[in-house]
């Protein structure tokens, strides 16, 4: 009896022996340390493990778990916080080509109403002049001399370049006004007297009568017998024009442009379309002796362009009669 008893107290020993020697070398808790997954090292339990073991092992496992909850719980506000901080410079960086393109938009429109520079280019002003006229496909044009404030010859006329149509009115004598309405270079004209009546006719002229309302040629020789300056712009047909203007006669050579006038004081205004080119007003007025030596008078002429691109060319009903 006293050997079983004795037999007894030494197997319990050593299954408390056993427990506490499975305890301390459970992968379980290595694993936790280390900061790997419990379920991924864990050995399989030996025969000689008993359930005392088997309790600690899961205590240990349920700890490593808790423990592992909770460090996932505290990344994931780290994580959440990083989009915050990598979206605040995107506002900035898109404000910063609005500004720029604003500011390039600024300098090219003042750039283009400063026109061209002087001295002026009669060649380039001309050319340009009927290259904007040819672009735009039609305009109206008015061309008129007035002597000591009284108009002697004045000229209105359409130009249809694309259809190559033109109508002119003009009046070659105080008492005669002529119509003229011309396809290409054949010309149907009218011609109405005060005193008689009106005749009819059918010319054919040197060149189309729509190319030469471009008045090329009288552009370019004034451009070239006048020294103008820039003076400022002005605003017509909410487009912005460039001015140019020529006092006094120190810069004026008479030469081709009056055929050697003796002038005596001149001025002159040019204004150009930057943009088109086109001659919108060319003004001189000068005091010469053309009409009478010893006894000067004062001539203005004004060559306006106006209704470009939206001019429209009718045939006259009386060119039936002539065709």
């Amino acid at each position: 009896m006293t050997r079983r008893t004795i037999l007894t107290g030494v197997v319990i020993a050593l299954v408390l022996l056993a427990g506490c020697s499975s305890f301390a070398n459970d992968p379980a808790e290595s694993t936790a340390t280390n900061g790997t997954t419990a379920a991924t090292e864990t050995p399989a339990p030996t025969a000689e493990t008993t359930a005392a073991a088997t309790t600690v092992s899961t205590a240990t496992a349920t700890a490593t778990a808790t423990e592992t909850a909770t460090a996932t719980a505290t990344a994931t506000p780290t994580s959440t916080a990083t989009p915050t901080e990598t979206a605040t410079p995107t506002p900035t960086e898109t404000a910063t080509p609005t500004d720029t393109t604003t500011a390039t938009e600024t300098d090219e429109s003042a750039a283009s109403a400063a026109g061209p520079e002087t001295p002026l280019d009669a060649g380039s002003i001309a050319s340009g002049h009927v290259e904007g006229l040819r672009a735009a496909g039609s305009f109206s044009i008015t061309d008129s001399e007035t002597i000591e404030g009284d108009r002697t010859n004045d000229r209105s006329g359409r130009a249809d370049l694309e259809a190559n149509t033109a109508r002119l009115t003009s009046q070659p004598t105080d008492e005669a006004t002529r119509h003229s309405y011309a396809e290409g270079a054949t010309a149907y004209e009218k011609t109405e007297y005060e005193s008689m009546e009106p005749q009819y006719e059918v010319s054919e002229l040197g060149r189309p009568l729509a190319e030469s309302l471009l008045t090329a040629t009288e552009i370019q020789e004034t451009v070239r017998a006048v020294d103008y300056e820039r003076s400022g712009s002005v605003t017509r047909d909410g487009r912005e024009l460039a001015v140019y203007v020529a006092n006094g006669t120190d810069g004026l050579s008479t030469d081709v442009l009056f055929r050697g006038e003796d002038v005596s004081e001149f001025s002159s205004t040019l204004v150009v379309d930057p943009e088109t080119g086109i001659v919108h007003t060319l003004k001189t007025e000068r005091t010469t002796d053309k009409l009478s030596a010893g006894e000067p008078n004062t001539i203005v002429e004004t060559l306006e362009f106006s209704d470009v691109g939206s001019t429209s060319v009718e045939q006259p009903g009386w060119v039936d009669d002539l065709k």
